[in-house]
């Protein structure tokens, strides 16, 4: 297995969901959808993003080669991203967004299910690591669901939104992966 991987020609193919490399056109589709509250604030972004913060995005994920980054696509349309900031570390984190119309229908879960295994085919990491406030319970069933353990509680660790809230950290094994699978 490789850490270097050519997403440029990737598409992943589920049932309802491929991904797709992240394209400049997309940078009005992540600008639209980060300023979303029901978006931005699970993301614990402060601050709804302007084009410009979008267009940079855009070009340091083309551009960059430390981590992967797919749109998530059903029918053509985009519903969200799923990536990995850095493939450095043993075990990358995984972070993802949907839009809101696209919640509580399973698409999210088959969306990072493929992205898990994609990583798990292509990439040599030990493992993964994701970081869920506490308020969303959608995105800690997806990682559930997929077969992620939480790992471990961080109290009042940010503040998001006005308030002090928990963090919650979720892990899988490569091999846990691999054993789901046979």
């Amino acid at each position: 297995m490789s850490e270097e991987c050519d997403v440029d020609t990737t598409v992943v193919e589920g049932e309802r969901v491929s991904l797709r490399p992240v394209e400049r056109d997309d940078a009005a589709f992540v600008q639209r959808s980060t300023t979303d509250p029901d978006i931005r604030i699970p993301l614990g972004s402060t601050s709804p993003s302007n084009c410009h913060e979008s267009e940079s995005f855009i070009e340091e994920v083309i551009e960059g080669d430390d981590g992967i980054s797919l749109v998530v696509e059903t029918d053509e349309t985009p519903i969200g991203l799923v990536a990995v900031k850095s493939l450095k570390p043993a075990r990358p984190e995984l972070v993802y967004w949907f839009v809101p119309e696209y919640h509580q229908q399973g698409y999210g879960t088959e969306a990072v299910g493929l992205f898990v295994d994609y990583l798990f085919r292509t990439v040599d990491c030990h493992g993964l690591h994701a970081r869920v406030f506490a308020f969303n319970e959608g995105s800690r069933g997806v990682l559930e669901g997929i077969g992620f353990a939480e790992e471990g509680r961080f109290r009042e660790a940010r503040f998001v939104d006005g308030a002090y809230v928990d963090v919650f950290h979720f892990g899988l094994l490569r091999r846990e992966w691999a054993d789901d699978r046979t």
